[in-house]
């Protein structure tokens, strides 16, 4: 084989249940749809949406880029290794950005479609078998 080809369909990932995900404050919880396209040892490729006026709270524990597909949103992030100073911007239709490995953002959907962004991570995260069985 020599690419890994995936199609983006707005139809099938709005079709999508939305997903709860452990976020970045303990004990609390996030929800988006998410379609995972690629899942390879070389790189993920997935399509998200995040509701409209909906606010996801984010942290990132490895590099990232987002493709903008669709929506609006304000996007506030702050950077490690102190977290100290908060950036704020709005991205839409056509942007793209480079997420560093422990940003710690907050994206607040400001239009009334979905925020559809294609998310590429290369190489792909690993989790040792341990956390995923839970087995702390």
């Amino acid at each position: 084989m020599a690419v890994i080809e995936c199609k983006l369909d707005v139809e099938r990932l709005l079709s999508q249940p939305l997903l709860e995900f452990g976020g970045p404050v303990v004990g609390e919880k996030e929800r988006f749809k998410v379609d995972f396209m690629v899942n390879d040892p070389r790189g993920i490729i997935a399509f998200e949406a995040f509701e409209p006026h909906q606010e996801t709270k984010w942290a990132f524990w490895h590099d990232e880029v987002h493709v903008i597909w669709g929506g609006e949103a304000e996007v506030s992030f702050t950077l490690p290794p102190n977290h100290d100073k908060i950036v704020t911007k709005t991205f839409g239709k056509g942007s793209c950005y480079l997420i560093l490995d422990g940003t710690r953002a907050t994206f607040k959907v400001t239009s009334d479609e979905p925020y559809l962004h294609v998310c590429v991570i290369m190489p792909r995260f690993e989790y040792n078998k341990w956390q995923l069985k839970g087995q702390y």
